[in-house]
């Protein structure tokens, strides 16, 4: 049966790090699973890392030539659903697997990961549960990193990023993108544009975001202590024995 590999957890974690190196050692693939690095345009505020490059006729984003998928894939302003990720990381898996690569879907939108493992698919206006059962083994790592840490991370990348983060807001709304929007996409990009608007003061902008990061952060947590046994990572080597094992079984 097909593998793959999934890492999960909260923002600043170090997921992408991870997936990275097992990506190098167990020749992968990374299929991003994040609900806003879909968009074009929204690079400061999601963490966008990478270089446009090319994999299997596709332009994709790499870090350190690990190709990235579902990148870049929509405009800001467009609707792009559950259902349109789940077509797109499924469509992208067979080629993976053809070309004797290892699937490593990596994010923090947890329903997507969850929807993708458990093989949910669309129906009465909701996503039912196991209506399809997938065909591949699945092992779901998370970074084993401590709360207070990841607020602090948090916390501090904010104002560091803050000033870049209005500029590009403004870009956005220079390409018609709708206030309606980017308060519905959340987090950074909600409170830059309050701050265009003069809702708010830089440094009241900067601490209701860091309050509302904290918030997300717990929020990601309590995702998957109620959904699937993610495999806790404390170091990389821990990683990497764990699916040299998973990958002979």
């Amino acid at each position: 049966m097909h593998k793959l590999i999934a890492v999960v957890g909260p923002t600043g974690s170090g997921k992408t790090k991870l997936a990275v190196e097992l990506a190098k050692k167990f020749k992968g693939v990374i299929i991003s699973a994040d609900s806003r690095q879909v968009y074009r345009g929204l690079d400061i505020g999601t963490n966008k890392e990478g270089t446009p490059g090319g994999w299997n006729n596709q332009t994709v984003m790499l870090i350190d030539d690990i190709p990235q998928l579902l990148i870049d894939v929509a405009d800001p302003g467009d609707r792009f659903t559950l259902n349109d990720w789940l077509q797109q990381a499924r469509y992208w898996l067979e080629p993976i697997w053809r070309a004797g690569k290892l699937p490593i879907v990596v994010g923090g939108t947890g329903l997507y990961v969850t929807a993708l493992l458990e093989g949910y698919q669309p129906g009465g206006g909701r996503f039912a549960r196991n209506n399809t059962p997938v065909d591949f083994e699945s092992l779901v790592l998370m970074p084993d990193t401590e709360r207070q840490v990841l607020n602090q991370r948090s916390d501090e990348r904010f104002p560091r990023i803050f000033d870049a983060l209005v500029t590009e807001t403004e870009k956005l709304l220079e390409f018609g993108v709708s206030g309606e929007w980017l308060d519905k996409i959340g987090l950074d990009y909600r409170y830059a544009f309050k701050r265009i608007r003069g809702q708010l003061s830089r440094e009241e902008a900067i601490e209701q975001y860091q309050a509302a990061s904290r918030a997300y952060i717990r929020r990601q947590l309590t995702w998957w202590r109620h959904h699937g046994e993610p495999k806790l990572i404390k170091r990389s080597d821990d990683a990497t024995d764990l699916v040299e094992r998973w990958s002979k079984d």
